[in-house]
Order: C-alpha cells, then structure tokens, then sequence
C-alpha cells in the first residue's frame, strides 16, 4: 500500500537530509546549505533549530567575506561529542571496548584476554564490568552516553536477536547467554546486537579500506571465516540478515567430506597443516602458534608459504565467485589472516587472468581490530539520527 507524505513526514525527511549534510560536511553554513539542498532559508531555519536547541548542531563564527564582500555567514559545526557511544566487539576471546564521540573518534578504550575454558557467565560479568569501567570514567556524564552498541559472533536480526551462529571459532559459548537483555537490564540503555563481520564490513566501509566505495566485498579469515557486502552504498542483510555468511559453504566435490568450509581454512587447520608439511620448520613439534606461522611466512619458509597459499587460493576462489555474481570491484581482505594479504590478492589476481572481468582493487584491512568497532559506532549514530528527527 502506498501512502502520500504528510506535513509531519516531510519536515523529518526535511531535518534528517539537513542532519546528514551538517554531519558530512562537519562545518557549512544556512547560505550553503540552501544551496546544496534546494530548500529556502526559512525551511533551513525552521529545521535547523531543533538540532541547536539539543546542541548536536552549534553556532562556531562567521565565514570570511567573499570577493565581493556582503554579509558574513554565521558557520555551522557537528557536534560529536553531543553524545558518546560505548562499543564492544566481543571479538571471539578477546573483547575490545571503547568510548567513542559520533565521528567515530575513540575517547577511550582497552582490551581484555578472556581465559580458555571460563564459565560463560563469567564472560559475561567481564564484558559487563568493562561497560560500567568505561561510563564510570565519564564520572557525573554518564547520561551523555547514547546506546552501548555489541559486534559479536552470529547471525541477528533486525531486533539484535540471535537467529543463528557457529560454533567452531572456539571463544566462549556466547549463544548460550542472553548478553543484549544482561546488558539492557544493567545499565538501561539501549543496546545493539550486529554480527562482527557485518559490523567490521560497515567499519572499513566508513572509515577504513573501503573509501566510500558503493559496492564492496569485506572477507575476514582467521578464527572464523565471514563476509560482508555493500551494495549500493548500504549493507546487504538479505531475508535472514545472513547475506554473506559463508562458513557453511558446500563444495559440489565433496573435497573435504562434508566438513564447513571454516574447518578447512581456520587458524587450526593452518597451524595442523604446518606442522604436518613436509619440511615444515616446526617438525617435532606437537603444536604451533598463529604468531610463529606468520613470522615463518615473512621470512619465506616455503612449506609454511605452501600452507598459506593453498589456504588462501581456497578463499580466493570463494571471493571470485561471489563478486562476480554481484558485480563488485572492491575487496577488503581482513581478520587473522591480514598478514597474508598479499598472497590472497595474488591468488584472486590469478583467478582472473585471461578472464573476461577486469581484476578488482584488493584492499588490506586498515582498521583491524577496531573495523567492528567503528561500524557500530555507525549503526548507533544512525540509530541516534533517526530518534532526533523523529521529533
């Protein structure tokens, strides 16, 4: 059914597309907005008040006089630190926290190392006093904090109810807790529940490798194994808010028995590989770490760069096949597997070699652990715009 626009309807869409601007721009002025949205002075000034009376919106001078002098314009400015968002990207085991102004800016942050094996209600307690350690640094300016926003593992939904998740990354069993209700219930505020990669796609997007661009494909390998699509300057969820979710990819070959194609292409299986190589430098050893792998693969041990190579020609191939089904020119290569980058950009180079698509620019992830983070920063902000205009 459609509906026409009402007076109230175009006054928000009106202050939203002012809100936006402002925000984009970070400093203009009513003459210059009048100009660029088509709008009169009077709609400016009528939609513009709201935004200055709650302060998101200040007054900062006057801009210098043109060539042909005239009066001086009054500048406008965002104001980001009108409100705070505290993120967490639970991060498989080891969840990063962070105070952040709605540029996305980090005020304050840190890490902590969740222990193998440990009570998931005790993960539980640790995320929770890591918020509260964060609004009680803000002492009497608690209230100046919007939403506390969560990337975790998992498929949500619209409403940041879990719908469906791995279970083989091998962190804490956070599906068998209610975090987002312990989190509401605590500190009664909003909260939002966003997959990791999805939230890390929207990151890189933002304010990382992706420059903006409108189509994008982000790949994050390591731990677990995720994707996530841009398309047409915005996320691409799908029915089941699960675009892009390739852990439980089949292989029509049966290459690998069944198994998920995380399983074979996981910090596990690469450490298992390597040690079982054949002139592998860690032979006789029982097991080996992430951290010594790549330090083997940067100074070119060839059974360790073997490894990583079939590896990555594994997600190389994924990525071709989905980009080209899309259409997508820009890859970000991201997680654990950063390191590998080249090599991944070299095995999806190859994959095109005498194709009729031209190679897509590949990108390394620039915001690393911190792209969830700046994504839902980016979804709190849009949430956080959206109740402003709403009036």
């Amino acid at each position: 059914m459609k509906y026409a626009l009402n007076a109230t309807d175009i006054k928000r869409t009106n202050q939203r597309l002012l809100l936006d601007t402002i925000f984009q721009s970070g400093t203009t002025s009513r003459t210059q907005l009048a100009r660029e949205l088509h709008l009169s002075k009077p709609a400016i000034s009528d939609n513009l008040q709201p935004l200055l009376d709650i302060g998101i919106v200040t007054e900062s001078g006057e801009s210098s006089a043109g060539p042909a002098g005239g009066r001086k314009s009054i500048l406008l400015q965002f104001n980001p630190l009108h409100q705070n968002i505290i993120a967490v990207n639970l991060n498989f085991s080891n969840p990063v926290f962070v105070l952040a102004d709605l540029n996305g800016d980090i005020l304050n942050s840190f890490d902590i190392t969740i222990a193998s094996g440990t009570p998931i209600q005790d993960c539980a307690d640790l995320v929770v006093n890591g918020i509260r350690m964060l609004l009680q640094a803000l002492g009497s300016r608690q209230d100046a904090v919007f939403c506390i926003a969560v990337a975790a593992p998992g498929v949500f939904d619209l409403e940041g109810r879990l719908i469906t998740y791995s279970t083989s990354f091998g962190g804490p069993p956070w599906w068998e807790i209610d975090l987002k209700q312990r989190i509401q219930d605590t500190f009664s505020k909003p909260v939002i529940f966003y997959n990791d990669v999805k939230a890390a796609t929207l990151g890189e997007w933002e304010r990382g490798s992706g420059q903006q661009q409108p189509n994008l494909f982000f790949l994050s390998a390591g731990l677990g194994i995720g994707s996530g699509v841009i398309l047409g300057g915005k996320p691409l969820l799908g029915e089941n808010c699960n675009a892009g979710e390739i852990y439980d990819y089949i292989d029509s070959s049966d290459a690998y028995r069944g198994m998920h194609l995380e399983n074979t292409v996981c910090i596990d299986h690469l450490c298992e590989q390597c040690l079982r190589a054949p002139g592998s430098p860690f032979a006789g050893q029982s097991s080996v770490s992430m951290s010594a792998v790549v330090a083997a693969y940067e100074a070119g041990d060839p059974a360790v760069r073997g490894v990583v190579s079939d590896i990555c020609r594994r997600l190389a191939v994924i990525t071709y096949n989905y980009i080209t089904f899309i259409s997508i020119n820009h890859v970000v290569f991201g997680g654990a597997y950063a390191p590998f980058a080249d090599c991944f950009a070299a095995q999806l180079r190859q994959l095109y070699e005498g194709r009729h698509w031209p190679a897509p620019m590949i990108h390394t992830s620039a915001l690393g652990k911190y792209a969830g983070i700046q994504g839902m920063v980016c979804l709190a902000r849009e949430r956080y715009f959206r109740e402003i205009c709403a009036g």
